[in-house]
């Protein structure tokens, strides 16, 4: 595939939101210098000039921006084409089909605490947890229940261990973490620990690799140059840890939860104290009582938009985690050296517990079918070459792979994850 030009304003409204693929992460609107975009019901929206059309943009065809396109998880390059540039400096990684990485585990929480209120091992809270004691982080961008709308997830930025221990578990409905980013400088965070689904990383690893020299187009005034350069740039600067939570779809909120779990199933929002996801919806209700419904019924209500995503293991974070096929352990991906170095710190401190995934037979197989079935769903947009979307997995013969699984493992049940 030969590189394309340098995407565009123009080209991210017609051909990622117009054509049906944005996935709702928000972080054009988070980047944009000139307030010409706003997050309107889930979408960016071009609110700058009534009169104008949906894709127009005057500071991108007068002197020139673009910066929103530039960290559209849907645009060039892709999560799978941004690994070379986010791994350029990590050559001792293994290769599989779901990412590159240095180890992989299951692993849970040694706090019973967390356990008592984590999704599955536990194994992001505790991490969050011991950043802040150790004064590692001093933000997380994170998702926390909405007090408007129960069983509703909302974007925060918590800044201490307390905060961050209350954000445990997954809501399965989206929320745009990119968003919680907008707080940063207000509440003056400079080292923040993201925690978010594969096509909400991939927007803050293009932050970090984007080259902002393009902004000098000869037409600009210093001040411009330097405005675009810090959205473009500065939020992504301030991330010093990625988390990735394996996710294949989300679920409408008023499909999933309105609709269905509290008008037909008679459960009351209000008394859901958390879901997981296990072959099967898992709905826990405050008191202990644990209801579910079959996964193919919740799947009536996923987004289409998700379709759109060939990235089930947020390839390009640091460390990735899920409980995908396995309860009460985290299986937990750590693909850099910042990732396993923190990681091991945990294990050292007694902080988690891990297992070898030789232990996890059945999840390591629903790993890789799921991470091979999102890489072949992704649809080939209008007028681009079929080499747009990831190709077939093959194993490159420059890097090590771990022999004892393959891409044709099959797997005997599906999952659905968020984390």
């Amino acid at each position: 595939m030969s590189k394309p030009l340098r995407s565009t304003f123009k080209q991210m409204m017609n051909e990622v939101v117009a054509y049906g693929s944005c996935c709702e992460c928000g972080s054009c609107v988070l980047v944009c210098p000139h307030n010409v975009i706003e997050y309107v019901d889930g979408k960016p929206m071009q609110t700058a000039k009534a009169s104008g059309a949906h894709d127009y943009c005057g500071i991108s065809e007068g002197i020139g921006c673009d910066v929103c396109a530039q960290v559209c998880p849907r645009l060039y390059p892709r999560d799978f084409q941004l690994a070379d540039l986010v791994f350029k400096d990590e050559p001792k990684l293994y290769e599989g089909v779901f990412g590159r990485y240095r180890k992989i585990v299951a692993a849970r929480s040694t706090d019973e605490g967390v356990k008592a209120t984590c999704q599955d091992g536990g194994v992001v809270t505790t991490l969050l947890a011991y950043g802040f004691e150790k004064g590692l982080f001093d933000g997380a961008a994170v998702s926390v229940r909405d007090p408007e709308r129960p069983a509703h997830p909302m974007p925060a930025l918590v800044t201490s261990r307390e905060e961050a221990l209350r954000t445990a578990g997954s809501w399965y409905t989206y929320c745009p973490n990119d968003l919680a980013l907008e707080q940063a400088e207000e509440k003056g965070c400079t080292k923040i620990a993201f925690v978010g689904v594969p096509c909400q990383v991939t927007p803050i690893r293009k932050m970090q690799q984007a080259d902002a020299s393009y902004l000098d187009n000869g037409r600009k005034k210093e001040q411009h140059i330097k405005r675009q350069t810090k959205f473009l740039k500065g939020f992504g600067e301030r991330v010093t840890l990625t988390i990735g939570l394996l996710c294949t779809e989300v679920f409408t909120y008023e499909g999933l939860m309105v609709q269905k779990i509290e008008r037909e199933m008679g459960i009351p929002l209000a008394e859901v104290e958390k879901f997981n996801v296990k072959g099967k919806v898992l709905i826990y209700k405050k008191g202990g009582e644990v209801l579910d419904m079959p996964l193919k019924r919740a799947q009536e209500y996923a987004r289409p938009e998700c379709h759109h995503c060939g990235d089930f293991t947020g390839e390009v974070a640091d460390i990735s985690c899920g409980g995908v096929g396995s309860m009460e352990w985290t299986i937990t991906i750590l693909r850099t050296e910042k990732g396993e170095r923190l990681f091991d710190e945990l294990v050292r401190e007694g902080r988690v517990e891990t297992r070898p995934m030789e232990e996890f037979e059945n999840s390591m197989k629903i790993l890789i079918r799921l991470a091979q079935r999102q890489h072949e769903r992704v649809p080939v947009p209008p007028g681009r070459e079929p080499g747009w979307v990831r190709p077939s997995f093959a194993m490159p013969t420059d890097r090590p792979a771990v022999a004892t699984w393959s891409a044709a493992d099959e797997a005997p049940a599906s999952d659905t994850t968020a984390g």
